[in-house]
């Protein structure tokens, strides 16, 4: 297969970059749909018994507004990945500020108020790595030239 004239003399920093963030998109849309189909039994019986029925299906109304939350914004984050591997350094800042907004995001929930997905903290880990890889020295400079030439 040969390789197409955007790609040509597009640092292999930001394919990598691409990579690990549609892989972190996709564990972080896994872990939303997740969070999404949990059922008020498995809830009931992680919780201990303290806590009120009332108050479970509150934590699981949280628990799944925040997995619909996140699918969505991996959603849109592959997008952006998509359009900042072309060589858009807009979307390549657009990125930046979803991948930083997300984390802030869901360490809040995780810390604040407790609910956390296994899967969408995971999943921050390649999303951060792509976004350094990103923004380092050669890929800074490929955007800064305008992309694919």
């Amino acid at each position: 297969m040969t390789p197409s004239p955007a790609s040509s003399n597009r640092p292999r920093v930001v394919d990598i970059a691409f990579w690990l963030l549609i892989g972190g998109a996709t564990i972080m849309i896994a872990g939303g749909l997740m969070a999404v189909s949990a059922t008020y039994e498995a809830a009931r019986s992680a919780l201990p018994d303290t806590i009120t029925d009332s108050d479970v299906r509150n934590y699981l109304t949280i628990y799944r507004i925040s997995g619909v939350g996140v699918a969505i914004a991996a959603a849109v984050l592959a997008f952006l990945a998509g359009r900042a591997r072309r060589g858009d350094a807009r979307f390549r800042r657009a990125v930046f500020g979803l991948v930083f907004a997300i984390l802030v995001v869901v360490l809040l929930l995780a810390i604040g108020v407790g609910v956390a997905q296994p899967l969408v903290l995971l999943a921050l880990l390649p999303m951060l790595v792509g976004v350094a890889l990103a923004a380092g020295p050669s890929a800074r400079a490929w955007y800064a030239e305008g992309g694919p030439r």
